[in-house]
């Protein structure tokens, strides 16, 4: 009989894999208990979804305590000032390259598009005022009470199309 037990311990040595088995067999076995346990536990308590919005509201109460600390609110600034800062130091980093490399910035570019558009009116508006000058001045010839030169004498333009005042812009 001692025999027995010696050739059962030997054997139980010499196999490693059952030793593995047994173990994972034994933590299935307890974790399948305790799951029962909480379950049977929770089934006279609240749905997931009252459980779910509870751990959310309990985690919205936290973060915003934590986020009003001062030492938070401290953080916060020093990060946006030193975002602001940085932003500045690369604007200046930007012109100063633009200016030694002679590239145009946005206020260049932004003031020569300005300046076009404003001679662009400006011109539209003498063109307008030359069509009106021209206007009246071909109704005082066309209107005149006697003409020394017949061939000169031009129809009036009031009912052709073709004369009609046209659009500088088109």
């Amino acid at each position: 009989m001692s025999s027995e037990k010696n050739n059962e311990g030997v054997s139980s040595a010499a196999d490693p894999a059952r030793d593995f088995l047994e173990f994972w067999r034994n933590y299935f076995e307890q974790t399948a208990i305790q799951t029962r346990i909480l379950l049977e536990s929770m089934q006279g308590g609240k749905s997931l979804d009252q459980l779910h919005n509870q751990g959310l509201a309990s985690l919205s109460q936290s973060l915003d305590s934590f986020m009003r600390t001062p030492a938070f609110l401290e953080v916060l600034k020093q990060s946006l000032k030193r975002m602001v800062d940085l932003k500045q130091m690369q604007d200046q980093v930007s012109q100063t390259v633009a200016q030694q490399t002679g590239l145009p910035l946005t206020a260049d570019v932004t003031g020569v598009f300005e300046r076009v558009h404003s001679a662009e009116r400006t011109i539209l508006a003498r063109l307008a005022a030359l069509d009106d000058r021209l206007e009246a001045i071909e109704k005082t010839l066309n209107s005149g009470p006697t003409e020394k030169n017949p061939k000169r004498r031009r129809e009036p333009t009031t009912g052709n199309k073709d004369d009609a005042p046209r659009n500088p812009a088109d």
